[in-house]
């Protein structure tokens, strides 16, 4: 019996799932099987590669200071705003020429089939270009031709790819959504923590908006604005539905109302949020796996 993990879409938010892997590896909870959708991929298939989630953090605290707008410099075409070939160096960067079947803890990711609205789950092939289609959110990014499909974001259709894990095996299943609401209450920032004077290194969130189209708090949403929010209103109704019909065993809610979706220059906060979430129901967790049986806990 093997702990499968699925971890959630959510931009910048999906940096918290880095803090729920620290605590639940800290809590002896090793994960056998992930799974991961969006940011949820790109996370998850960094920690199947390195097997080290120490290795995964210090990569995001890099972006704290790193200047990451070059790769969302706006190259319109017909199908996205971003330049493609940007986007694929920064994954070619991180995961090589490494197949998802080489890695040590099997993985799988979850992306949009854009013209059938398909769920497409990706478990072979390079990990580079499958993590990009999980990724690929619409309009932003154009969409990432795969054995003849064209692959989108795949929040569109299951933002936490519980049902991936259970076709895989998984004997035990832990969700984590990042996610939250909309509407609800920002958490306050921690003690320490400032906003940076301009100008801004990391914010791709103002990048966007100054570089790509000009909006703010008080005037009409943008292009991006109003594609991003209508992306997450959707995801956070399709999270609740997916859950309610995959029944994990074990859910992990992060409260990320204080975050948006492309605030990367915040992940301590982000994991640290994320550590605190998963702390809270790693008594559920291990409560469970001594009823499974000591199996459950081998992480394979």
């Amino acid at each position: 019996m093997r702990i499968g993990v699925a971890l959630g879409g959510g931009g910048a938010k999906g940096l918290a799932h880095i803090g729920v892997l620290k605590a639940l590896l800290r809590g002896g909870v090793v994960p056998g099987m992930v799974s991961g959708t969006s940011m949820g991929a790109l996370v998850g298939g960094l920690y199947c590669l390195k097997g080290d989630i120490r290795s995964v953090e210090e990569f995001a605290l890099g972006f704290e200071n790193a200047d990451l707008s070059p790769y969302l410099a706006a190259r319109p075409s017909s199908s996205g705003l971003v330049s493609e070939k940007r986007i694929q160096a920064f994954l070619d960067g991180l995961f090589g020429s490494v197949r998802i079947e080489d890695l040590a803890t099997p993985f799988s990711c979850v992306a949009a089939d854009v013209r059938s609205g398909g769920e497409v789950v990706i478990d072979r092939g390079p990990l580079a270009r499958a993590v990009r289609a999980s990724i690929s959110v619409p309009v932003i990014f154009k969409p990432v031709p795969l054995r003849g499909r064209y692959l989108v974001d795949g929040g569109l259709v299951n933002p936490v790819p519980v049902d991936a894990l259970k076709r895989g095996g998984a004997g035990l299943l832990v969700a984590v959504n990042v996610i939250t609401p909309p509407g609800g209450r920002p958490l306050p920032r921690a003690r320490g923590a400032r906003r940076r004077d301009k100008p801004l290194i990391a914010r791709l969130d103002d990048f966007l908006s100054r570089k790509l189209l000009s909006g703010g708090p008080h005037k009409e949403p943008n292009l991006i604005e109003t594609t991003l929010a209508t992306i997450e209103i959707m995801q956070e109704k399709l999270v609740m539905a997916r859950l309610a019909n995959d029944r994990p065993d074990v859910t992990i809610h992060v409260d990320t109302a204080g975050f948006k979706m492309f605030e990367f220059y915040r992940p301590a906060e982000l994991i640290r949020q994320g550590e605190e979430a998963a702390e809270r129901r790693l008594q559920a967790i291990l409560r469970l796996r001594r009823r499974l049986g000591p199996a459950a806990g081998a992480g394979g």
